[in-house]
Protein backbone atom coordinates (compact mmCIF):
# COMPACT_ATOMS: atom_id res chain seq x y z
CA UNK A 1 0.00 0.00 0.00
CA UNK A 2 1.26 3.81 -0.72
CA UNK A 3 1.17 5.27 2.36
CA UNK A 4 0.72 9.21 2.59
CA UNK A 5 3.73 10.76 4.41
CA UNK A 6 5.49 14.54 5.61
CA UNK A 7 8.77 14.62 4.59
CA UNK A 8 11.06 17.36 6.61
CA UNK A 9 15.42 18.15 6.17
CA UNK A 10 18.12 16.16 5.04
CA UNK A 11 20.08 13.45 6.74
CA UNK A 12 19.62 9.92 8.41
CA UNK A 13 16.01 8.97 7.79
CA UNK A 14 14.13 9.30 10.47
CA UNK A 15 10.55 7.50 10.38
CA UNK A 16 8.11 8.53 12.87
CA UNK A 17 4.99 6.52 12.93
CA UNK A 18 1.65 7.32 15.24
CA UNK A 19 -0.19 5.32 17.24
CA UNK A 20 -4.21 4.70 17.12
CA UNK A 21 -6.48 7.20 15.73
CA UNK A 22 -3.19 9.44 15.16
CA UNK A 23 -1.49 11.23 11.94
CA UNK A 24 1.52 12.35 10.78
CA UNK A 25 -0.04 15.69 11.43
CA UNK A 26 0.05 15.35 15.37
CA UNK A 27 3.75 14.96 14.95
CA UNK A 28 4.67 18.26 13.14
CA UNK A 29 6.66 20.05 16.37
CA UNK A 30 8.48 17.13 17.28
CA UNK A 31 9.14 16.21 13.30
CA UNK A 32 10.28 19.84 12.82
CA UNK A 33 12.96 19.58 15.41
CA UNK A 34 14.13 16.51 14.15
CA UNK A 35 14.26 17.80 10.58
CA UNK A 36 17.23 20.34 11.27
CA UNK A 37 19.78 17.38 11.91
CA UNK A 38 17.85 14.32 10.42
CA UNK A 39 15.54 14.01 6.95
CA UNK A 40 12.43 13.31 8.80
CA UNK A 41 9.48 10.92 7.11
CA UNK A 42 6.32 11.16 8.81
CA UNK A 43 3.44 8.70 7.92
CA UNK A 44 -0.01 8.27 7.88
CA UNK A 45 -0.35 4.05 8.93
CA UNK A 46 -3.29 2.26 6.89
CA UNK A 47 -6.37 2.99 7.76
CA UNK A 48 -5.11 6.61 9.37
CA UNK A 49 -4.94 10.18 7.78
CA UNK A 50 -4.66 10.39 4.35
CA UNK A 51 -3.74 7.44 3.73
CA UNK A 52 -5.95 3.96 1.95
CA UNK A 53 -8.51 2.07 4.12
CA UNK A 54 -8.01 -1.28 3.56
CA UNK A 55 -9.87 -3.99 4.83
CA UNK A 56 -6.73 -5.93 6.71
CA UNK A 57 -5.17 -3.99 9.50
CA UNK A 58 -2.45 -6.20 10.86
CA UNK A 59 1.18 -5.55 11.61
CA UNK A 60 1.73 -7.69 9.36
CA UNK A 61 0.02 -6.07 6.59
CA UNK A 62 1.36 -2.69 8.26
CA UNK A 63 5.42 -3.81 8.46
CA UNK A 64 4.45 -4.82 4.55
CA UNK A 65 3.75 -0.95 3.61
CA UNK A 66 7.10 -0.01 5.35
CA UNK A 67 9.11 -1.92 3.37
CA UNK A 68 7.36 -0.64 0.26
CA UNK A 69 8.11 3.08 2.03
CA UNK A 70 11.59 2.27 2.18
CA UNK A 71 11.64 0.88 -1.34
CA UNK A 72 9.89 3.59 -2.95
CA UNK A 73 11.90 6.26 -1.11
CA UNK A 74 14.98 4.76 -1.51
CA UNK A 75 15.84 4.26 2.03
CA UNK A 76 18.67 1.61 3.39
CA UNK A 77 18.59 1.95 6.56
CA UNK A 78 16.22 4.44 8.80
CA UNK A 79 15.76 4.77 12.57
CA UNK A 80 12.38 3.92 13.68
CA UNK A 81 10.43 6.66 16.85
CA UNK A 82 6.87 4.74 16.98
CA UNK A 83 4.44 5.69 19.60
CA UNK A 84 1.72 3.17 20.90
CA UNK A 85 0.64 0.98 18.35
CA UNK A 86 2.97 2.72 16.22
CA UNK A 87 5.91 1.56 18.58
CA UNK A 88 5.08 -2.10 17.97
CA UNK A 89 4.81 -1.46 14.93
CA UNK A 90 8.45 -0.37 14.86
CA UNK A 91 9.37 -3.40 17.17
CA UNK A 92 7.92 -5.63 14.24
CA UNK A 93 9.50 -4.09 11.28
CA UNK A 94 12.84 -3.91 13.14
CA UNK A 95 12.58 -7.24 14.48
CA UNK A 96 12.12 -8.86 11.05
CA UNK A 97 14.32 -6.30 8.90
CA UNK A 98 17.51 -5.41 11.23
CA UNK A 99 19.33 -4.50 8.35
CA UNK A 100 17.16 -2.00 7.86
CA UNK A 101 17.53 -0.69 11.52
CA UNK A 102 19.88 2.64 12.27
CA UNK A 103 17.95 2.52 15.83
CA UNK A 104 14.70 1.65 17.87
CA UNK A 105 12.77 4.16 19.84
CA UNK A 106 9.33 3.52 21.27
CA UNK A 107 7.06 5.79 23.51
CA UNK A 108 4.44 4.46 25.88
CA UNK A 109 4.42 0.61 24.96
CA UNK A 110 5.68 -2.52 25.60
CA UNK A 111 6.23 -5.59 23.88
CA UNK A 112 3.17 -7.43 26.03
CA UNK A 113 -0.15 -8.95 25.34
CA UNK A 114 -2.60 -5.98 26.53
CA UNK A 115 -5.43 -8.06 26.15
CA UNK A 116 -4.70 -10.61 28.68
CA UNK A 117 -3.32 -7.78 31.11
CA UNK A 118 -6.14 -7.47 33.56
CA UNK A 119 -4.86 -3.60 34.71
CA UNK A 120 -5.62 -3.09 31.09
CA UNK A 121 -8.66 -3.88 31.09
CA UNK A 122 -10.19 -0.62 31.12
CA UNK A 123 -7.85 0.66 28.08
CA UNK A 124 -9.15 -1.95 26.71
CA UNK A 125 -13.18 -0.98 27.40
CA UNK A 126 -12.39 2.82 25.90
CA UNK A 127 -10.81 1.94 22.78
CA UNK A 128 -13.95 -0.07 22.41
CA UNK A 129 -16.57 2.41 23.04
CA UNK A 130 -14.26 4.54 20.91
CA UNK A 131 -14.24 2.75 17.45
CA UNK A 132 -18.28 1.33 18.51
CA UNK A 133 -18.93 5.12 18.54
CA UNK A 134 -17.92 6.48 15.94
CA UNK A 135 -18.61 3.00 13.50
CA UNK A 136 -22.52 3.78 14.53
CA UNK A 137 -22.57 7.25 13.94
CA UNK A 138 -24.48 8.24 11.19
CA UNK A 139 -22.88 11.07 10.33
CA UNK A 140 -25.31 12.94 7.58
CA UNK A 141 -27.42 13.69 10.83
CA UNK A 142 -25.03 16.21 11.88
CA UNK A 143 -24.10 19.96 10.45
CA UNK A 144 -21.35 21.22 12.80
CA UNK A 145 -18.67 19.92 14.57
CA UNK A 146 -20.07 21.09 17.74
CA UNK A 147 -22.69 18.54 17.28
CA UNK A 148 -20.41 15.72 16.71
CA UNK A 149 -18.37 16.65 20.19
CA UNK A 150 -21.68 16.84 22.19
CA UNK A 151 -22.25 13.07 20.87
CA UNK A 152 -19.23 11.53 21.66
CA UNK A 153 -19.51 12.64 25.20
CA UNK A 154 -21.37 9.59 26.57
CA UNK A 155 -18.97 7.67 25.23
CA UNK A 156 -15.64 9.49 25.40
CA UNK A 157 -16.09 11.22 28.77
CA UNK A 158 -12.23 12.60 29.06
CA UNK A 159 -11.98 15.84 27.22
CA UNK A 160 -8.58 15.59 25.83
CA UNK A 161 -9.61 12.61 24.54
CA UNK A 162 -12.26 13.01 22.64
CA UNK A 163 -10.25 16.54 21.01
CA UNK A 164 -7.86 14.06 20.00
CA UNK A 165 -10.25 11.83 18.39
CA UNK A 166 -11.73 14.83 16.60
CA UNK A 167 -8.85 16.01 14.88
CA UNK A 168 -9.68 12.92 12.87
CA UNK A 169 -13.02 14.79 11.55
CA UNK A 170 -12.87 15.73 7.87
CA UNK A 171 -15.40 17.46 5.86
CA UNK A 172 -16.88 15.63 2.95
CA UNK A 173 -18.74 16.87 -0.30
CA UNK A 174 -21.94 15.84 1.52
CA UNK A 175 -21.60 15.88 5.28
CA UNK A 176 -18.68 15.42 7.99
CA UNK A 177 -16.31 12.09 7.54
CA UNK A 178 -13.99 9.99 9.88
CA UNK A 179 -10.34 9.54 8.52
CA UNK A 180 -10.06 6.68 10.47
CA UNK A 181 -11.46 3.43 9.25
CA UNK A 182 -13.67 2.84 11.97
CA UNK A 183 -15.73 -0.46 11.34
CA UNK A 184 -12.27 -2.48 10.69
CA UNK A 185 -10.03 -0.73 13.23
CA UNK A 186 -12.81 -2.20 15.87
CA UNK A 187 -12.38 -5.56 13.73
CA UNK A 188 -9.12 -5.62 14.51
CA UNK A 189 -8.70 -3.98 17.73
CA UNK A 190 -7.71 -7.43 20.16
CA UNK A 191 -4.97 -7.78 17.43
CA UNK A 192 -3.44 -4.38 17.59
CA UNK A 193 -3.45 -4.55 21.68
CA UNK A 194 -2.24 -8.28 22.19
CA UNK A 195 0.16 -8.48 19.48
CA UNK A 196 3.87 -7.57 18.76
CA UNK A 197 4.22 -9.23 22.28
CA UNK A 198 7.93 -11.38 23.56
CA UNK A 199 5.79 -14.73 22.73
CA UNK A 200 6.20 -14.08 19.12
CA UNK A 201 10.46 -13.46 19.52
CA UNK A 202 11.39 -16.09 21.45
CA UNK A 203 13.28 -17.53 18.40
CA UNK A 204 15.38 -14.11 17.86
CA UNK A 205 15.79 -13.06 21.40
CA UNK A 206 17.57 -11.36 23.20
CA UNK A 207 17.94 -8.28 20.35
CA UNK A 208 21.16 -6.52 20.09
CA UNK A 209 21.50 -5.46 16.82
CA UNK A 210 20.60 -1.65 17.00
CA UNK A 211 20.30 1.21 20.10
CA UNK A 212 16.77 0.44 21.73
CA UNK A 213 15.29 3.28 23.67
CA UNK A 214 12.18 3.40 25.40
CA UNK A 215 10.65 6.30 26.60
CA UNK A 216 7.61 6.30 29.28
CA UNK A 217 4.61 8.96 30.72
CA UNK A 218 4.35 8.86 34.51
CA UNK A 219 1.19 9.40 34.42
CA UNK A 220 0.60 6.75 31.85
CA UNK A 221 -0.02 3.03 32.68
CA UNK A 222 0.90 1.40 29.42
CA UNK A 223 4.57 0.71 30.68
CA UNK A 224 4.74 -0.43 34.21
CA UNK A 225 7.51 -1.36 36.43
CA UNK A 226 7.38 -4.75 35.82
CA UNK A 227 6.88 -4.53 32.14
CA UNK A 228 11.00 -3.24 32.59
CA UNK A 229 12.00 -6.20 33.00
CA UNK A 230 10.39 -8.22 30.13
CA UNK A 231 11.50 -5.04 27.78
CA UNK A 232 14.90 -5.74 28.85
CA UNK A 233 14.74 -9.75 28.04
CA UNK A 234 13.68 -8.71 24.71
CA UNK A 235 16.21 -5.68 24.33
CA UNK A 236 18.88 -6.40 27.32
CA UNK A 237 20.64 -3.24 26.25
CA UNK A 238 17.64 -1.08 26.18
CA UNK A 239 17.24 2.00 27.76
CA UNK A 240 13.59 3.19 29.10
CA UNK A 241 13.48 6.89 30.62
CA UNK A 242 10.56 8.58 31.96
CA UNK A 243 9.14 11.89 31.34
CA UNK A 244 7.38 13.42 34.87
CA UNK A 245 3.97 14.55 34.63
CA UNK A 246 3.67 13.31 30.91
CA UNK A 247 0.45 10.91 30.34
CA UNK A 248 0.61 8.39 27.65
CA UNK A 249 0.56 11.14 24.59
CA UNK A 250 3.72 12.42 26.37
CA UNK A 251 5.27 14.08 23.29
CA UNK A 252 2.35 16.21 22.49
CA UNK A 253 2.08 17.19 26.34
CA UNK A 254 6.27 17.49 26.62
CA UNK A 255 7.50 18.04 23.05
CA UNK A 256 10.95 19.59 24.25
CA UNK A 257 11.57 16.77 26.89
CA UNK A 258 10.90 14.53 24.50
CA UNK A 259 13.14 15.74 21.50
CA UNK A 260 15.87 16.27 24.47
CA UNK A 261 15.59 12.00 25.45
CA UNK A 262 15.52 11.48 21.51
CA UNK A 263 19.06 13.56 20.97
CA UNK A 264 20.60 12.26 23.77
Amino acid sequence: MKLFYRSLGKGEPVVIIHGLYGSSDNWMTIARKLSETHWVIAIDCRNHGQSPHAAEHTYGAMVDDLVELFDSLEIEKAHLLGHSMGGKLAMAFAADYPEKTLSLTVADIAPKDYVKDPASEIQLDLHNRILETLSGMDMSEFSSRKEIEKALEPAITDRMIRMFILKNLKKGSDSFEWKVNAPVLLKALPHVLESVNIDEYRDRIPIKTYPVKFIKGSLSGYIKKEDEALIKEMYPDARIVEIEGASHFLHAEKPKEFVEIIEC
